[in-house]
């Protein structure tokens, strides 16, 4: 298992470490405190980035095209 420090994972998400304490601080991102210190699970971390992600305007458009279309009834 992979584990960053808050500088690692600023580096790993391209994000400042006061952006990182702040969510933390509001609990948005997930986390691991030992003592003083902060740690952050890689897996975690990248499950968390795939819940914030958004689908393309193409992907938007195929995923309601795809659910609009009639259900074909089975033949017996």
């Amino acid at each position: 298992m992979v584990y960053f420090a808050v500088d690692e994972l600023s580096d790993y998400l391209k994000m400042s470490k006061s952006t990182i304490y702040k969510k933390t601080m509001d609990r948005q991102i997930p986390f691991i405190k030992t003592g003083k210190k902060l740690l952050f699970k890689q897996e975690a971390i990248d499950l968390w980035l795939e819940g914030h992600s958004y689908d393309t305007k193409a992907e938007l458009t195929n995923n309601i095209t795809e659910f609009l279309k009639p259900q074909r009834k089975e033949r017996q």
